[in-house]
């Protein structure tokens, strides 16, 4: 029996396989990449024969696919996935994790479809895209957090060091 070939796919330009922001990647943040490219919609134009990607800004990948598909820890699709912002391949649109089926969503930038000035890979060595790397948004007030306050006043005590506590 012969074996189904897939009649449509992507195709990575010879351009993107040796740009210096996909040669940078790892093996994960590789394989990340190509499972939010199979996520991609396309619909071709009759008239100019080129294709488009409609659902461009919708794509999610989640860190459980990830972990079924390659057997991966989930700080791997993490990384792979900040590593990927940081070199300008894909946008997060969306945040995502506030319920049930609130999935992050993010834009790739390696289509033909975009407008040159999207394709952030292109200028990857001269510019980085760190500052949008998601953080976590707990770590306010990092300076005072344990910072032990005196509770009674100077005037109280008869020696020089003032108590922590006030003891019964």
């Amino acid at each position: 029996m012969a074996k189904n070939r897939r009649l449509a796919g992507y195709f990575f330009r010879a351009e993107l396989l040796f740009s210096d922001s996909y040669m940078d990647l790892p093996k994960s943040g590789r394989d990340l990449l190509h499972c939010l490219v199979f996520e991609l919609k396309f619909v071709k134009n009759k008239r100019k024969g080129r294709y488009s990607y409609p659902n461009n800004g919708s794509v999610s990948f989640t860190e459980i696919q990830f972990k079924e598909e390659f057997g991966c820890a989930s700080n791997t699709y993490i990384t792979a996935r900040n590593r990927l912002i940081h070199n300008g391949l894909i946008k997060q649109i969306y945040r995502g994790g506030f319920g049930a089926g609130d999935m992050a969503t993010y834009k790739v930038l390696i289509t033909p479809d975009l407008n040159p000035r999207e394709m952030r890979w292109l200028r990857y060595p001269d510019e980085n895209w760190e500052h949008e790397i998601p953080r976590s948004k707990t770590k306010i007030g990092i300076g005072t957090r344990f910072e032990l306050k005196a509770t009674l006043e100077n005037c109280t005590l008869n020696s020089e060091f003032p108590p922590h506590k006030l003891t019964p």
